[in-house]
C-alpha cells in the first residue's frame, strides 16, 4: 500500500541515466510505504558505510535514501552508520548482522605528463578490507552491495572477485527495453511474466513465513551486468541483452549474453549476500530530464520496488 503527504522540492546535481552529464533532480518526500512490521521480534542491527564515497559520504545522500532506512527503522533494524575502515576489528566490534555499501565508485586518479592525459580508475577497498568483509560474510554475517554507474562502477570489483561475482561495466541494453528518448541504457520492467523477477528464488521462499509481501512489477533503470550461478539471480536481464561500454578514442565495446542479471543474491559460508548493479533502484529521487520527471524508483506508482527492498532486508537479516 502507498500513500502521500505533503511535496517539499529540493535541488541537487546527480548523475544522469546515461552516467555521463549531470541532470537536476528532486527528493520525493511523499511516498511512505505501509506493511506489517517486524519491530518487536527481533533486534538486527545494519552497519551502513559513509566511507569510500558511497551515497551516504554525499552532503544529500541519506535523504536521496530515505524511504529504505525508514523502512529498515520501522521495521526494527538498528542503522549504524561508520566512517571507519571495513576491517576485520570494526565489523567485529560493531556486532551488526548486515553491513550495506551502498554506492561503490572508484577512485580516479588522473595522470598528465604535460603532454597526455589519461584516468586511472582504482577501487577505494583495500586487500585487507576485501579479504575481512569475505570473512564476515563467511562467518555468518550479511552485505547488501550496490554498484556504482559507469565509468565509476567498478570500485567494487576485488571484492566481487571475492564472492565469485563476474562483473561488465557500462549500461545494460535491450531492443525491447529502450532508455530515455531511445538511449542504450534500458529501461527495464521486471515481473514473472516476462520471466526477469526470479519468484523462486530463496529471498522470496524464506520470507513466506513472516507474510513478507512479493513485489509483482520491479523497475530497474540502466545498470551494469553480473553474472554468477543461475540459482542466485533475482532480477535477470532478457536474453541477448548487451552490455554496451563506451570508450574514448576508441571503439565501444559490446557483449551480448543470455546469463547477465541486474540482482543477485547467495549464502556464502554461512552469511548471505546481494548485489545490486543500479544504485538509485530504491533511492527517493526524481530526475528531470528534459523536462519529464523520471521516479527512481522505489516511489514509483508502476513497480513494487518497496516490497522488493523489504525482501532483500529480511533475507538478509536471517530472521525466523
Amino acid at each position: 500500500m502507498k500513500i502521500y503527504s505533503t511535496l517539499i522540492f529540493c535541488f541537487i546535481l546527480v548523475g544522469t541515466l546515461n552516467a555521463q552529464n549531470t541532470v537536476e533532480a528532486e527528493f520525493d518526500t511523499i511516498f511512505k510505504y505501509q506493511f506489517e512490521p517486524l519491530k518487536t521480534t527481533h533486534s538486527k542491527k545494519v552497519l551502513v558505510t559513509e566511507a569510500h564515497n558511497t551515497i551516504y559520504s554525499l552532503p544529500y545522500g541519506k535523504a536521496s535514501a530515505r524511504e529504505i532506512l525508514r523502512i529498515m527503522e520501522t521495521d526494527g533494524f538498528k542503522l549504524i552508520f561508520t566512517k571507519q575502515t571495513l576491517d576485520s576489528i570494526h565489523l567485529t566490534e560493531s556486532k551488526t548482522n548486515i553491513l550495506l555499501l551502498h554506492g561503490m565508485p572508484n577512485d580516479k586518479v588522473v595522470l598528465n605528463s604535460g603532454k597526455k592525459e589519461e584516468i586511472l580508475y582504482k577501487s577505494p577497498l583495500s586487500n585487507k578490507e576485501v579479504v575481512d568483509i569475505a570473512k564476515y560474510v563467511y562467518k555468518g554475517g550479511s552485505l547488501l552491495l550496490f554498484l556504482s554507474h559507469f565509468p565509476n562502477g567498478s570500485g567494487a570489483l576485488p571484492l566481487l572477485e571475492a564472492f565469485q561475482v563476474k562483473f561488465r561495466d557500462g549500461y545494460a541494453f535491450h531492443p525491447n527495453y529502450l532508455g530515455h528518448n531511445g538511449g542504450l541504457c534500458s529501461h527495464f520492467l521486471m515481473n514473472d511474466k516476462n520471466n526477469l523477477l526470479k519468484k523462486e528464488h530463496p529471498i522470496f521462499r524464506d520470507n513466506l513465513n513472516l507474510k513478507t509481501p512479493i513485489p509483482n512489477n520491479v523497475k530497474f533503470l540502466c545498470g551494469a551486468a553480473v553474472f554468477r550461478n543461475p540459482e542466485d539471480v533475482i532480477l535477470a536481464f532478457p536474453n541477448n541483452t548487451t552490455n554496451f561500454t563506451p570508450a574514448k578514442n576508441t571503439v565501444d565495446i559490446e557483449e551480448i549474453s543470455d546469463a547477465y542479471a541486474g540482482m543477485i543474491g547467495f549464502e556464502y559460508g554461512a552469511g548471505r549476500v546481494v548485489i545490486a548493479t543500479d544504485q538509485g533502484m530504491f533511492r527517493s529521487l526524481d530526475l528531470l530530464i528534459d523536462n519529464e520527471k523520471i521516479p527512481v524508483t522505489i516511489h514509483d506508482p508502476e513497480c513494487d520496488n518497496a516490497a522488493l527492498f523489504l525482501n532483500v532486508i529480511r533475507w538478509l537479516a536471517n530472521i525466523k
